[in-house]
């Protein structure tokens, strides 16, 4: 499962703890602690990792909770999801994009159309 701090790494392109805690104005070691104990950043912090992630506070603390979400609000973070999935993809190199594309076929044609996200996935 991941932690709120495995999603922030992510959405941001997994910076080193150097680099992440220049982007929120924070001293490396508080960031280094917050992240190894996976505590919450101040509210003023967490609001600039919404801002350099573009997703809500509710899915950096939840991730892809599908069930507990409205409908309106998981169809938003589905967006932003999709604009993750984006960004991973165009730092693969041809090789790795040709086993995504064959991933994506096999998963295009053989999930049910009716069948909601997964927890957890």
């Amino acid at each position: 499962m991941q932690t709120f701090w495995d999603r922030v790494i992510l959405l941001l392109n997994s910076p080193t703890v150097v680099e992440l805690s220049t982007m929120l104005d924070v001293k490396r070691s508080t960031l280094s602690s917050w992240i190894h104990t996976d505590r919450r950043p101040p509210l003023h912090v967490a609001m600039k990792i919404t801002e350099l992630t573009g997703v809500s506070l509710e899915w950096l603390e939840n991730g892809n909770n599908w069930e507990s979400m409205a409908s309106e609000e998981a169809a938003e973070n589905i967006t932003q999801y999709k604009k993750l999935v984006i960004a991973q993809i165009e730092e693969l190199d041809h090789q790795q994009l040709e086993v995504i594309q064959s991933l994506l076929y096999y998963f295009k044609n053989n999930t049910p159309t009716n069948q909601s996200p997964k927890k957890g996935s």
